[in-house]
Order: structure tokens, then sequence, then C-alpha cells
């Protein structure tokens, strides 16, 4: 596998290959993706992932595919806050053709649904036509797929568990529910500190770490229960979903003591230097 740094830069864009496969991967950071676009010579057809990812940790991820390339990317960024990177794998119409293009993204979807303690925006899984003869080669892109995710330091089968530490404490007041935890930067891991309230009447929609460890908690009990220990979630999202319920953005639902969202805080260069 080679890796192309554009502008030297290791957290910029970067464009991966792997020897005797025609498919491409470019990794793009959300403020990139202009300079990504003026890239020459990128296939347009494949799938992709929207990350909003920290120190490797997934806290949220989004599959789609696209017959645009990197300009595919434009209208997710208008419409989606959560990214902060994305992960594409483009080839031509003449490898991927649209039936297999089909096919994949089905397949890439249902992946991210069933693994992983991130959460997703995929709440629709497609189910297009299998042709028998394509069977192997979308199975083949997809091995690929997740190879080349594990050595980029994106790993979609990650089960976080690792304590973590902070020290800035940051809170959420939405629905009335009252909760309070800290940001590990060494490890993008939130701890929900005891005595926060967690709302059981809603449900959760991914994370079916947080389900587990809401049930073994609190068993079938409903409203407002409030935590009884320290409890540590893969990431701020996860740490949002598993007191509010629903799908949540971490990095903008815990505010500081001075209202700063997290994302403020620790992500954004603006407001970090001011």
């Amino acid at each position: 596998m080679t890796m192309q740094l554009i502008d030297n830069d290791p957290d910029g864009i970067r464009i991966c290959r792997v020897e005797g496969e025609s498919l491409l991967t470019v990794v793009v950071p959300r403020d990139k993706l202009a300079e990504a676009k003026r890239l020459p010579y990128v296939p347009e057809r494949g799938v992709y992932y929207l990350l909003d990812e920290d120190h490797g940790v997934l806290g949220r991820v989004y599959a789609g595919q696209t017959t645009q390339g990197l300009a595919r990317l434009e209208a997710h960024k208008a419409k989606k806050e959560f990214w902060n990177k994305a992960v594409m794998f483009l080839d031509t119409d003449i490898n991927i053709d649209r039936d297999v293009l089909d096919v994949l993204e089905a397949k890439v979807i249902d992946y991210v649904r069933r693994n992983g303690s991130y959460e997703t925006d995929n709440t629709f899984l497609p189910g297009p036509h299998v042709n028998p003869y394509k069977e192997q080669r979308v199975e083949d892109l997809h091995s690929s797929i997740l190879f080349r995710m594990k050595v980029l330091g994106y790993d979609l089968d990650r089960e976080e568990t690792v304590p973590v530490v902070g020290n800035t404490l940051f809170h959420t007041t939405r629905n009335g529910v009252q909760a309070s935890g800290r940001y590990d930067t060494a490890t993008g891991r939130f701890t929900v500190i005891a005595g926060s309230q967690v709302d059981l009447d809603r449900n959760i929609i991914k994370n079916q770490s947080a389900v587990a460890v809401r049930r073994h908690l609190f068993g079938e009990r409903a409203g407002k229960e409030q935590l009884p220990d320290d409890i540590v979630l893969s990431s701020p999202s996860a740490a949002a979903v598993f007191v509010l319920g629903g799908s949540q953005n971490g990095w903008t639902e815990w505010v500081s003591d001075q209202g700063k969202t997290l994302d403020e805080v620790y992500r954004n260069k603006e407001h970090m230097n001011e």
C-alpha cells in the first residue's frame, strides 16, 4: 500500500493505492474539501464514509455512494455538521458498474449499522438486487475497503471500553436532563459523571453497547434516573446518546461552564486561538 501526502501534511489530504488494485482511496479533512476537488485524475464512482473522528476513535459514521466523486461531499458539508473527515473509495464505471455500486453501498451501510460502538446517520438500508455473477466482486471490494480503513487507523469494528480521565467539566440540559462529564483528549473517550440524569423514555437509535449499559444499570425502568457511578463511553456522541437517547452530536451537545461546546474547546482552531 502506498500513500501520497498532499503538501506533505500527514493530517491533510491523503491518497492511498494498493498494488494490483484499481480502487483509489482519498482521505479528505472537511476543511480541505475545496483543495481536494482540484486533485487531477480522481475517479468518480464508488462509496465513502463521513467520520466524526478524533485520535482514530469514531464517534459517528455515515456511509453512502457517489457517481460524482469528491463533488458529492459538497452537499454533505452543507447539510451534515457532524463529520470532520471523509474517506472515499473510488474507481471508474468500467470497474464498478451500477449493479456493483448499489450492492456495495448496501453492504457498507449494513456493516456500519451492525458493527462498532459509534453512532450512524444511516437509518435506511437499501435492498438492491444482487447479481450472483457479481457477488464476489462486491465481497472483494468490501474486504479491501475494510483493510484500508484499518491501515488508515479507522477500525469500523472497534468497541471502546478503556477508562478515561480528564479535567474540564461539560454539561447537557437538553429536554430537562441534567448530566455532566469529562473528555479525555488522549483517547477521545468521554466519562459521564455519577449523579447525572439519564432519560430512559427516549430509546437509543444505535450503539448497542450503550443500550446494554442502560439495561444493566436501570433494567426496564422509565423516566429520568440518576447514574449511580461514573460510566465511560467511546466518544462524546456516544455519551450524549447514552444520557439523552435518540441520535446526538456530542461535540455540540456538551457545553463547558464558560458556555463553550466541546468542539469549540478541543477541535475548532478559531475558538482555540481566541
